[in-house]
């Protein structure tokens, strides 16, 4: 029987520290309590907003971009979602949205439910800050049955249309923007937890 000695000890302990936090740092917890991948994402997406079909009424919108999800690599992502007026001015629900982002070969995409708030910005009307809950509810390709759950934060839309933020017309937009559409920009910032 060999005897160790200290500093191979010390060595052995060292390593198996390392790989501990390297296997800790790969998968981590979400909010749920569900382990997963961690992983990080940012987005940059154009919109469309439809017409209310009453005065005050929910309006649909539309997203397109591309978003550079880690652990996937540059996707494309298909979004839909509704934003509802609430009592108080300048801030927005946004409910039943959907997305599915897909991978850079076409081969595999990921789906998942989105909800959250919209309030616009106190020192420009023409933006919109924005964050949602994301749930992944699945996929197919290689991401068939993922699930897991995230954050968009540190989001916020342009318009490029204004009736929106400035009902009843605006002198700068008057004749440009058809009446009741809107269109913008948006970028955001995503993080949590995927498990596939």
């Amino acid at each position: 029987m060999n005897k160790l000695s200290l500093s191979k000890i010390v060595g052995l302990a060292v390593g198996c520290g390392a790989l501990v936090l390297g296997a800790v740092s790969a998968s981590s917890k979400d909010s749920h309590g569900n382990w997963g991948r961690a992983f990080h994402a940012h987005a940059g997406t154009t919109f469309i907003l439809s017409p209310a079909t009453y005065p005050g009424g929910p309006r649909t919108h539309t997203i397109d971009g591309v978003v550079r999800f880690s652990g996937l690599g540059d996707c494309t992502i298909h979004a839909m979602a509704t934003l509802v007026e609430t009592a108080t001015p300048g801030h927005y629900l946004i409910t039943d949205g959907a997305f599915v982002i897909t991978t850079p070969d076409g081969a595999s995409t990921l789906t998942a439910s989105i909800e959250g708030t919209g309030d616009v910005n106190p020192e420009n009307p023409y933006m919109l800050d924005i964050q949602y809950d994301v749930t992944f509810t699945g996929g197919t390709g290689s991401l068939a049955g993922a699930h897991g759950y995230a954050k968009i934060h540190d989001g916020f839309a342009y318009f490029t249309t204004c009736d929106l933020v400035q009902p009843g017309g605006d002198s700068i937009c008057e004749g440009i923007v058809p009446a009741g559409a809107n269109t913008g920009k948006a970028c955001w910032l995503l993080d949590g937890v995927l498990d596939y």
